[in-house]
């Protein structure tokens, strides 16, 4: 009776896998002495022969993973080496066994000339296109290929909810081509898309899913992959002007929050006479000048300052801005308790073209020069990394910011001195004319003198009005008659609290 052990060993490095295959042939001798054989020096090196080969081995024989021997006359017990075959055949099997292993190696040979072949064409005549969800064209290229290849059989969906305006709750289902292969058809081109996402990415903001998207095409000519990289481009870019796109924080990036909002109408912002239209025109006059700025060596940025009372309509008014000029709207809180003065600084290096950024109620994070928060350790970020952010080496260059606060003395006088803050504008209650122009708005049925009559009833009480408490005034009294309104004016300042105005 012979023994076949057979051992498989691997070693790695960068360049390639080698294998080890070693068969030894041991006779077997008597029983009581098989526990001495099998601690000889022979056992730990087999004596027969070795092959070395590259690639998988295909040794088929008996295979047992875990193998167990009675030794001697006992019961003990011998686990052979985990992935260790071992085989009781006759002498004269040997050959068959050489044989099948011969066979092995040439199906191993076959195999890899065939994938050195395959290697070679796809270096030299493949064009593949590579790109990484850190990049923007990253999530373009896969709005393109959902919207134009809608025949794909194999695609992941979010769901997206909203709500309306009018506070109806919609929802619609977004497709995406899903992790592996797909194929398509573009102007006669056969384009593989392999899109992979089995690895994640570190970095000092956190770890995050990294994913890659790889477009490729036969031939070498790399005109192709640039025109769907432009198409996509187009139809973003298309997409992103039915609306205004919110974005925000996503590790040391800017996402996309959602759809794009229906752009507000600008006049559906009531404030006081000629403030819309002279920041309005101001934002146009900066983003005309660019080459202005550059030539006389000014950062070309720029920086505005609403402050005022809370409800007032200064972050409304910065989204019908938005809207207006086509611009995205990057929120970004610096509440964040993971939010850090570096990545406060990447993402202000990194704002996307075309954007509003908008911190909002700053003075709930910095009271003065010493960086300490409001709230002891609700965040990272000190002050001293907001304004390095706000105007350092690294801010990045177009931007438009806007702040919001309802304290504006408690502001630190580095973060709104020229340069970081451009315009200032104060947004306070509502005036005469705000009354007359919300009444006109809520209640187009009411003549002239109901406007008058509206003002002077309101000013009776000799209270501020809140912009916001007024809209909720004239929603709540919308199917009432006139007369109703004018006898309920007090419901204005129904369970709200003193006001504090500053200017």
């Amino acid at each position: 009776m012979i023994i076949i052990y057979v051992s498989l060993s691997k070693y790695q490095n960068w360049s390639s896998t080698k294998s080890y295959i070693f068969l030894s042939v041991f006779s077997i001798m008597p029983s009581s002495n098989i526990t001495d054989y099998i601690g000889s020096e022979m056992f730990d090196s087999p004596k027969l022969c070795s092959v070395w080969y590259d690639g998988a081995i295909r040794v088929v024989l008996n295979s047992m993973t875990d193998m167990t021997c009675n030794l001697g006359g006992g019961n003990e017990k011998m686990h052979l080496l985990k992935h260790a075959t071992v085989v009781a055949v006759s002498s004269n099997y040997v050959s068959k066994v050489v044989g099948l292993v011969s066979l092995s190696l040439a199906s191993i040979v076959i195999d890899e000339t065939i994938g050195l072949i395959k290697r070679y064409f796809w270096q030299n005549y493949v064009t593949e296109l590579e790109v990484s969800n850190s990049d923007k064209c990253y999530h373009w290229l896969l709005q393109w290929i959902s919207k134009y290849n809608e025949h794909l059989l194999h695609f992941s969906v979010t769901t997206v909810c909203r709500n309306t305006e009018s506070g109806h709750a919609t929802s619609k289902f977004d497709y995406e081509p899903s992790s592996g292969e797909h194929m398509f058809k573009y102007k006669g081109h056969t384009i593989r898309v392999k899109r992979d996402r089995s690895s994640m990415l570190s970095s000092e903001y956190g770890s995050r899913p990294y994913e890659t998207l790889n477009l490729s095409i036969w031939g070498r000519n790399r005109q192709v992959l640039n025109e769907i990289l432009e198409e996509a481009r187009l139809y973003a870019m298309s997409v992103m002007e039915l609306g205004t796109t919110l974005m925000v924080p996503s590790y040391d990036t800017w996402h996309n929050f959602g759809e794009p909002r229906i752009p507000r109408p600008l006049s559906s912002v009531i404030l006081d006479e000629g403030v819309i239209e002279n920041i309005l025109k101001d934002i146009h006059d900066f983003v005309d000048d660019q080459s202005w700025y550059l030539e006389r060596g000014i950062p070309y940025r720029r920086g505005y300052l609403l402050y005022g009372p809370p409800g007032c309509g200064k972050t409304s008014m910065i989204m019908a801005l938005a809207g207006e000029i086509k611009y995205n709207l990057c929120v970004l809180s610096l509440n964040d308790s993971k939010m850090s003065d570096d990545q406060l600084i990447q993402l202000m290096g990194e704002v996307p073209s075309k954007s509003f950024v908008l911190l909002e109620d700053i003075d709930a994070m910095f009271a003065n020069r010493d960086g300490k928060t409001v709230i002891e350790g609700s965040t990272k970020v000190t002050l001293s990394g907001l304004l390095n952010a706000l105007d350092g080496v690294v801010s990045s260059e177009g931007r438009i910011l806007f702040m919001t606060t309802n304290y504006v003395d408690r502001l630190d006088s580095a973060l709104i001195r020229s340069g970081r803050v451009d315009y200032k504008q104060y947004i306070g209650t509502c005036s005469d004319y705000q009354l007359s122009q919300m009444f006109i708005r809520f209640r187009p049925e009411g003549t002239i003198d109901d406007k008058s009559r509206f003002v002077k009833d309101v000013r009776k009480y000799s209270k501020p009005v809140v912009p916001s408490h007024l809209q909720e005034f004239f929603l709540l009294h919308r199917h009432k008659e006139l007369n109703y309104v004018f006898e309920h004016i007090n419901d204005l300042w129904q369970n709200v609290q003193d006001i504090q105005l500053t200017e």
